[in-house]
């Protein structure tokens, strides 16, 4: 059986002689612990990457950077997907265990790499690392790129990956997805730095959906990702005059990516419980959380919204919350909303009814209004009462 490039990496360092690493290909998909050579440089990739040349692209362990500069006298340093008891691994797989990283010598499946019965199967390719902080880039399958005033709104996705302190790889964490990074990282990463030293919430792996083209471009995704349907008033706001390009109304393919392609490759690589998978959003970003909330309520089952657009569309979301059948909310464990006292009327009233529609549906739901706060500094406290609502330690 022909060898996979990670089987030749793994194996030059157990058997202490490096084999050659094929060149690295800008549209082909690398997994942690896989080698590459760019311009006679070889490098490891440290966790999932795709077009992130490694010549600009690499740096030290722990400084954000998907690939390390190959040294053959190390021990694979990133750590591959945790072993789960249920799933089949083909020979040349690459999996973790409480720290060390094991290569399946063939088909597997319920074998524990840690046990001694099982050394026939797995090889204990040696200690790995988990980074603490650190972001790749990820192409949605279904998300449509568009051409607009000299923009380029693409299809990738950077993503920003931050483990809790003393993470514990046989632990299964919450994930929480956190949109409209570009906006409310800082303000999400302090509020919730906070809370997490002081013991207040529980221990979260936090995921935040970032956008890498121009800021007018990323400006233009939000109308984009976060609306559910089209709406010719959107496309007029955005002056679109173009009859054959629709910029709104990629909200269900956003959320395709979310549930089926982001979330599986987070949760494969650690344990999570995703039972309290997260979602957090506010405004726009407010508008599509409830719209998987109402779409697609099983996607996650704690959802942190605030000041939701809910006008969108004429309140077609709302419409549909109504007609939505009372069963399929029953995964929800939590929904928070949230406004600025001064955003005002109809948007203070529109926001309370959709809550209450929601918790008439079974699911446990909890608002709070920020006195004297408006649209643009309610996302300010958002984050801190959101998470005190939805993960309380």
């Amino acid at each position: 059986m022909q060898r996979s490039k990670l089987w030749f990496a793994l194996a030059a360092w157990v058997g202490g002689t490096l084999h050659a690493a094929p060149v690295w290909q800008a549209g082909q998909v690398y997994q942690a612990g896989d080698t590459v050579t760019v311009a006679g440089v070889d490098y490891r990739a440290q966790w999932w990457t795709q077009g992130q040349d490694p010549a600009r692209h690499a740096g030290g362990l722990g400084g954000g950077q998907p690939w390390l500069v190959l040294d053959p006298d190390q021990p694979p340093l990133a750590c591959g997907d945790v072993w789960r008891a249920g799933r089949a691994y083909a020979g040349n797989a690459v999996v973790s265990r409480h720290g060390r990283n094991y290569l399946a010598h063939w088909w597997t499946q319920g074998q524990d790499p840690e046990e001694v019965a099982h050394r026939e199967v797995w090889r204990d390719v040696g200690a790995c690392r988990y980074v603490s902080d650190y972001q790749f880039t990820m192409v949605a399958r279904n998300v449509t790129a568009l051409q607009f005033k000299g923009e380029t709104l693409s299809a990738a996705y950077r993503i920003h990956v931050k483990l809790p302190p003393d993470f514990q790889p046989d632990t299964a964490y919450p994930v929480l997805y956190v949109l409209d990074w570009a906006l409310l990282g800082s303000v999400f990463t302090t509020q919730y730095q906070v809370l997490r030293d002081a013991g207040r919430i529980r221990p979260l792996i936090v995921v935040g959906v970032d956008c890498p083209d121009s800021a007018l471009a990323c400006d233009l995704r939000r109308s984009r990702d976060f609306s559910p349907t089209f709406w010719q008033a959107e496309e007029d706001y955005l002056q679109n005059t173009d009859p054959n390009l629709r910029i709104s109304g990629g909200g269900p393919a956003f959320l395709t990516f979310l549930a089926d392609e982001l979330a599986p490759r987070i949760e494969t690589h650690y344990l999570a419980d995703a039972t309290a998978r997260g979602l957090h959003g506010t405004s726009m970003s407010g508008l599509f959380a409830s719209h998987a909330l109402v779409a697609r309520p099983d996607s996650f089952g704690r959802y942190l919204i605030n000041s939701p657009s809910l006008w969108y569309d004429d309140y077609s979301l709302v419409t549909h919350a109504q007609t939505a059948p009372t069963a399929s909310f029953a995964p929800v464990q939590r929904a928070f909303f949230s406004m600025g006292a001064e955003e005002g009327e109809p948007y203070l009233s529109d926001t309370a009814a959709f809550a209450a529609l929601i918790g008439a549906k079974g699911v446990p739901v909890a608002a709070q209004v920020f006195p004297g706060r408006n649209h643009y500094s309610a996302a300010e406290v958002a984050t801190e009462a959101g998470l005190l609502d939805s993960y309380p330690r």
